[in-house]
């Protein structure tokens, strides 16, 4: 594992993870680039620049109030940043659009629609025809292992089927990156564990670039490619880490323990918690 600290507050840790040149923002999967979010008088980010790789599995890391769902929502087109850009391969990012899929903890699914016709609604809309529809549905709520549930409608499904059905909704629109804000936190320990590991296959089957807020640190060290560590009052990147632990990662090992302790101390540090 390797960490990467920002040194002399936030304007150096913004120059210390900016993309060097245009070139750089082109050929990342996102670019964040001196980003600053105002509401009012609340700054809720400060001087962040970050780039992802395209297919890159990374965890916005830190606790309430740091930014990290501003900084997601940034990535998606529904906030625009006070100051400062963001790019995905070299577009700027001023609204939502098809290549940026989203997932939220609130799972997000029309409740008058069953899993099946959630999964289609995005290519319905985009004028897929209904034997395509079917091969989506097909596809999807078998990615996710929803087949024998995908005439069910959301109320009659578990808070862990709603949420794999959100996910197969958002694949279902083939986008480029997928953004997940703290999909997994209003679940039981156990069906959290199990949804991670789905998430890893599904990832580890289509590498699509996929940035994932949490306020897990052990979340993270499983999850990740690299864990993004910020910190709040304002929101801002404290550290980047490389998560070097080799896959199929095991939760019980020392790596695993000891990449956590280490972030934990780092929190500690600053002052500032993370589970």
């Amino acid at each position: 594992m390797s960490v990467m600290q920002a040194q002399g507050g936030p304007v150096a840790a913004s120059r210390a993870h900016a993309p060097e040149n245009a070139a750089a923002a082109t050929s990342a999967a996102l670019s964040i680039r001196g980003v600053e979010v105002r509401y009012g008088e609340l700054l809720a980010l400060q001087q962040v620049s970050l780039e992802i790789r395209q297919g890159e599995f990374v965890c916005l890391l830190g606790p309430s109030g740091c930014g990290k769902t501003t900084l997601l929502n940034v990535m998606s087109g529904f906030v625009r940043p006070t100051a400062g850009s963001a790019y995905t391969h070299g577009r700027l990012i001023e609204e939502p659009g098809p290549d940026r899929g989203m997932v939220f903890q609130e799972y997000g699914l029309f409740p008058w629609l069953t899993v099946k016709k959630n999964i289609q609604y995005g290519p319905r809309l985009k004028g897929a025809p209904a034997a395509e529809l079917e091969r989506i549905a097909d596809q999807y709520c078998s990615l996710v292992g929803l087949e024998r549930f995908r005439d069910s409608y959301p109320g009659q499904l578990s808070g862990g089927m709603r949420q794999r059905a959100a996910i197969a909704r958002a694949l279902a629109n083939q986008p480029e990156i997928l953004l997940m804000d703290e999909p997994f936190g209003a679940l039981d320990a156990m069906t959290r564990q199990v949804l991670q590991e789905e998430l890893l296959r599904i990832w580890e089957a289509q590498r699509k670039t996929l940035v994932f807020v949490t306020h897990s640190i052990a979340e993270a060290v499983f999850l990740a490619d690299r864990i993004i560590v910020m910190s709040a009052h304002p929101g801002r990147i404290e550290h980047i880490l490389d998560n070097d632990i080799p896959r199929p990662r095991d939760r019980t090992a020392d790596a695993h323990f000891e990449l956590c302790r280490r972030i934990e101390l780092l929190f500690q540090q600053s002052g500032r918690h993370a589970d």
